[in-house]
């Protein structure tokens, strides 16, 4: 990893409380994320570890001591699990959160381009159920961005099922199940009446979060609620379907002068070749509305709509070679040759000759070996299992 801190790489192979620090997987604005394991239990973690220059300032403490809590205290699935919390020796806090194998989505993004709208909007439910439980409690996250989404594969439903079903089921799909990163700049509304260190008021014209997921109202320095964190996701959402951000600009002020005055343009013009649904474009555009009141009101509100337009999402119609598979299968299978079935008919015919001429005739054998024989004449194989008469056919 470039540009590692002298201080970061000196703590690698030494232990902080009960973890040992194995590798730098991280490093934000705020602090080192580091691999590490539980000494005793062998358990691999994950442990965020504050930066020496900010170790000395209690309001950098206070703020990464209410990201640990934040995310401890909304207990959501999509939100990632703090375990544990500490002091460094020499100065400092870490705390440690469970280990994620994945990317992030950003780097789905980088790597792969626009993500189809039934994917994309999956993801984004599940970050909107996770901002949802998150202002419940009252908590705005405020940097809502792909970078703070990280994605790990899970099995399927049919994974669920016992052992010894599985080999009778096809190979389980593999989902993008999301986990939410990254509440250090969270805002507490009402902190008297929450589990978490109060957050403090956000001085006017002071601003917080990522300029290319910012809200209007947040980039003014203006109060926010939670409508600025379905903002960002509407940014996210066009992002992922498009693959690109709506506004960009040579520096950090020209972004956010664009996400106070510019309108995002039409993702379905953006991108004619991702086949946007109207309604998705719809949804998105008005997430990012400029005004909070024309956006959704709620995270509830978002996923009710999100579930109507995934509800719509029809399965794409088979490709013409298997419909043409499909056709030739059943054409073969209407009209396949019948010089084998005659010549087990023949077969048939021949062996009851020759056992009529060896002992007396069986009259149960003589029908049974006469209805074989002029059911493969006539190309008839289903043997008349379903709902027969019992009577041999011709007799």
């Amino acid at each position: 990893m470039t540009g590692v801190d002298p201080a970061d790489e000196a703590r690698l192979n030494t232990t902080i409380g009960s973890y040992k620090l194995l590798e730098i997987v991280g490093r934000g604005g705020h602090g080192t994320v580091f691999k590490g394991k539980h000494v005793y239990i062998a358990k691999p973690v994950a442990v965020k570890i504050l930066h020496d220059t900010y170790a000395r300032h209690e309001d950098a403490v206070v703020r990464f001591m209410r990201e640990a809590r934040a995310a401890s205290a909304i207990k959501h699935p999509n939100i990632v699990d703090v375990a544990d919390f500490g002091p460094v020796p020499g100065g400092g806090v870490y705390f440690v959160m469970e280990y994620l194998e994945g990317e992030t989505l950003e780097a789905r993004i980088a790597r792969s381009g626009p993500i189809p709208t039934a994917a994309a909007f999956a993801i984004a439910r599940q970050v909107a159920s996770a901002l949802a439980a998150a202002h419940d409690l009252k908590i705005i996250h405020r940097d809502v961005k792909p970078e703070n989404i990280m994605l790990t594969r899970q099995p399927g439903r049919r994974d669920s099922v016992k052992p010894t079903d599985k080999a009778k089921l096809p190979e389980a799909p593999v989902l993008d199940y999301v986990k939410m990163l990254d509440f250090g700049i969270a805002k507490v509304l009402e902190a008297e009446s929450s589990t978490l260190p109060p957050s403090g008021r956000t001085a006017a014209g002071v601003v917080f979060g990522s300029p290319s997921y910012m809200s209007p109202e947040a980039a003014l320095g203006q109060q926010v609620d939670y409508r600025a964190d379905i903002y960002a996701l509407g940014i996210v959402m066009f992002d992922m379907l498009t693959g690109q951000r709506p506004f960009t600009g040579a520096s950090s002020v020209e972004v956010m002068t664009k996400q106070i005055a510019t309108q995002p343009p039409s993702l379905r013009r953006l991108v004619p070749g991702a086949h946007i649904p109207e309604a998705a474009e719809e949804l998105v555009l008005k997430a990012m509305s400029k005004r909070p009141e024309n956006r959704q009101q709620s995270m509830d509100d978002l996923i009710a709509e999100l579930d109507a337009v995934l509800s719509a999402l029809k399965p794409a119609p088979p490709s013409m070679s298997a419909a043409s598979k499909k056709a030739e299968l059943k054409k073969t299978r209407a009209g396949r040759p019948s010089g084998l079935t005659g010549e087990f008919s023949n077969f048939v015919r021949e062996s009851q000759r020759k056992m009529q001429a060896e002992k007396p005739t069986d009259p149960e054998w003589d029908a049974l070996t006469g209805r074989i024989a002029s059911e493969t004449d006539s190309g008839d194989d289903s043997g008349d299992a379903a709902g027969g008469s019992g009577k041999p056919k011709g007799k």
